[in-house]
């Protein structure tokens, strides 16, 4: 290594830190080199410590100036103080030959020279300054190829990341608001669709403010938005003015989970009235046989008379009101059909179910003392109800009383549809009656509930998830599989299949919509969530979440032997804070924490990667964030969510983070996986740029044009007393 290059020897090693006394005729804080002149102790510069065949590279962290008095032997004499000047670097990795690996495995030696990294040391780490078209990365092992931005330190040389580093392993976007992570993303996603090689992405951006389209699309003088770029964007609003386009779910996709969070049914009577109306309301619909239902009633009633009978409590009552709300039940002339099934497929009717019934209430009725003072029932009358009810019961469920024999049937969490006014009138109340009949309290204990429920029924801000007032969404043929192919962009099927506008009509389902055009494939969807209600959002966000989750575990099981991550999905959460923070208590349990939680832990087995933003790390899960392997660091002021970051981030970077409260607008600090080697980066400008530019207030205040707001425009949509009329341009621009 060329001599003109050293500036320095080792006088310190503690373990991953490195002290260096610099070169007493070093002039200045420069060095001429046959490269030109090069700076000496920048922060964030990068030096080379040659070891044997090997050089480690440390990153600049400190420098001070130390001055110390020397003493003579005779100790007669104090010459002046003589000044030393230190620098402390951190490790960061080793090259060996022309190969750079993050690590060290061995450690410099003190008195070992130390230089200023050359322009092949800095082509080892970050490689070359130019990489030549021709050369398209291997897709196995594609390398760092994506560029993101020019190092802050070294004037001219580009960093780039690995893609499957950063996208295959989880990567957090963090900073203090308007320090540049949304054009950070935007920039990043541009980046990736514009390298040559690149035929297709799948991005899927939670967007909770409202600010992404603009990065992609460009609104035209018409108000109608055209692509920026060649490649396609679908933009999918939450604002229900824009009927044609808007986000819509329907509500029968959630799962047990959602419903219970979403009507905050709490334990003990409210959630299993709630489940139990879901899985019935389920089995009605569909393909399911008018029987299932009545079977599944009538499993579920003689296992609690079973249940009651053998209790050690005056049970006798309650037994003998069960039997009789079921015989009641029972003799509903709209089971007619049901008990035709029965009859033909089970070998029984409505007649010995009754009979059954009738001997269940002799033996209570014998141990209730003048209609009014129950008994425990004794073994030889539970033996006499067993006999009674098991042989119906071995028909319907191949199994003994005493054995509990299964159900059958579509479970709570399944995808299918219902009715949601029967659900509401008819399941809902059905379980209520079961148990009260049982002498619970179930009405009175699940009246929050069902306020709950019919409140979000009939609030129209909630028209997205369960369709009109008083109305109904359509169910047509594979809409589960149309609006997984929307929100994933993969675009329509080839085989066809859906309903037509004639079975369901155009506007009611506009993912339904898109996929009965033959819509093509996208590379990014857009979801804005900013029009959303506060109290939903969590929902909507884990909901989408999981079922994209759910879906490539599924297409990995059943899609054949390589069809496992062959879909690689990459997931923005935009102001992640919002909807997966950390738990403070018991109390703050929140479904989206949960299901972004089981992503960061389980979703890159599948091709399900996450990209996290937020401006309050703190307030993050800690298990999504430190599931990251790679961070873009804007800067952060808090002392709380540096505090926090530095507990995720390894030790080893300690020293470096100590700068990110003073980084500029547009440069962040990037760690981790996803490059060779930490860098201090000026993100590469993002066009076109999202909507999230600061408000110029000093502009406005000195304009001679005072700009027209229609303010009675605006709130008349708010209102809702007009309809929207296709995508507008935006209210209140300057005329």
């Amino acid at each position: 290594m060329a001599t003109d290059f050293e500036i320095g020897r080792v006088v310190a090693v503690d373990t991953a830190q490195v002290t260096i006394e610099l070169n007493p005729d070093l002039k200045g804080m420069s060095r001429s080199t046959y490269e030109g002149a090069q700076e000496v102790g920048r922060i964030n510069s990068y030096v080379i410590i040659p070891v044997g065949a090997r050089r480690l590279v440390t990153i600049v962290t400190r420098v001070v100036l130390v001055e110390e008095a020397e003493m003579k032997a005779d100790r007669t004499m104090v010459a002046l103080p003589s000044a030393r000047r230190l620098m402390k670097t951190t490790l960061i990795g080793t090259i060996d030959g022309r190969t750079f690996r993050q690590g060290v495995s061995l450690f410099p030696v003190l008195d070992s020279p130390v230089y200023l990294a050359s322009r092949d040391d800095l082509d080892a780490i970050f490689g070359p300054i130019e990489q030549v078209d021709s050369q398209t990365p291997d897709p196995n092992e594609p390398g760092h190829c994506i560029p993101i931005g020019e190092s802050s330190v070294v004037q001219g040389r580009p960093i780039r990341i690995d893609p499957d580093a950063f996208f295959g392993k989880h990567a957090a976007i963090l900073g203090s608001t308007g320090s540049g992570k949304s054009c950070t993303i935007a920039s990043l996603i541009q980046s990736v669709r514009e390298q040559p090689a690149v035929k297709r992405t799948t991005f899927v951006i939670l967007d909770t403010n409202g600010e992404y389209r603009t990065a992609f699309q460009r609104q035209k003088e018409d108000g109608t938005w055209e692509e920026v770029a060649k490649r396609r964007t679908l933009y999918i609003p939450s604002d229900p003015g824009m009927a044609a386009d808007r986000l819509v779910i329907p509500y029968w996709f959630m799962n047990a989970e959602d419903f219970v969070r979403l009507f905050q049914a709490s334990k003990g009577v409210q959630r299993p009235v709630l489940l139990e109306a879901l899985r019935l309301a389920r089995n009605e619909a569909g393909t399911v046989s008018p029987f299932a239902v009545l079977r599944e009633e009538l499993v579920h009633e003689f296992n609690r008379i079973w249940s009651l009978s053998g209790k050690d409590e005056r049970t006798s009552k309650d037994v003998r009101d069960l039997a009789t709300g079921l015989k009641e039940r029972i003799a509903l002339e709209d089971l007619n059909d049901a008990w035709q099934e029965a009859q033909t497929a089970f070998g029984f009717n409505k007649d010995s179910v009754e009979k059954a019934l009738d001997r269940v209430l002799d033996e209570a009725n014998k141990h209730i003392d003048n209609n009014t003072y129950p008994k425990v029932l004794p073994a030889n009358a539970r033996k006499a109800i067993q006999d009674a009810i098991d042989p119906i019961y071995q028909k319907l469920t191949g199994a003994h009383l005493c054995e509990r024999g299964g159900s059958k049937g579509r479970s709570a969490d399944a995808p299918s549809y219902f009715d949601k006014l029967r659900f509401r009138s008819r399941y809902i109340e059905q379980v209520l009656r079961r148990e009260e009949s049982g002498g619970a309290r179930a009405r009175d204990m699940s009246g929050t509930m069902l306020l709950r429920i019919d409140r979000l029924l009939a609030d129209p801000r909630f028209d997205f998830l369960f369709g009109s007032v008083g109305g109904a969404l359509p169910n047509p043929i594979h809409a589960f599989a149309a609006f997984l192919r929307d929100t994933l962009g993969i675009g329509a099927s080839r085989n066809g299949g859906l309903s037509s506008e004639t079975e369901v009509p155009k506007g009611q389902l506009p993912f339904y919509d898109r996929q009965r055009d033959n819509e093509s494939a996208v590379d990014v969807v857009i979801l804005d969530l900013s029009l959303l209600a506060a109290e939903v959002l969590e929902n909507v966000t884990a909901l989408i979440g999981r079922l994209i989750l759910e879906f490539l575990q599924r297409l990995g099981e059943h899609g054949g032997e390589r069809a496992r991550g062959s879909l690689p999905v990459v997931l923005v959460l935009e102001e992640a804070q919002n909807y997966i923070q950390q738990t403070r208590s018991s109390e703050d349990e929140s479904i989206s924490r949960v299901v972004f939680e089981r992503i960061a832990r389980e979703g890159r087995k599948y091709g399900l990667s996450l990209v996290v933003a937020s401006q309050r790390p703190s307030e993050l899960s800690k298990t999504v964030l430190s599931q990251c392997n790679s961070f873009i660091v804007h800067r952060l002021q808090n002392p709380e969510d540096l505090r926090y970051f530095k507990e995720i981030v390894p030790a080893i970077y300690g020293p470096m983070l100590d700068q990110i409260p003073a980084l500029a607008p547009q440069t962040a600090l990037i760690l981790g996986e996803c490059v060779s080697a930490p860098a201090l980066v000026r993100i590469r400008e993002a066009f076109p740029v999202p909507r999230s530019h600061d408000p110029r207030f000093y502009n406005y205040w000195v304009a001679n044009d005072v700009p027209e707001i229609g303010v009675e425009k605006i709130c008349e949509l708010w209102e809702g007393k007009v309809e929207r009329e296709g995508d507008e341009k935006d209210v209140g621009k300057d005329k």
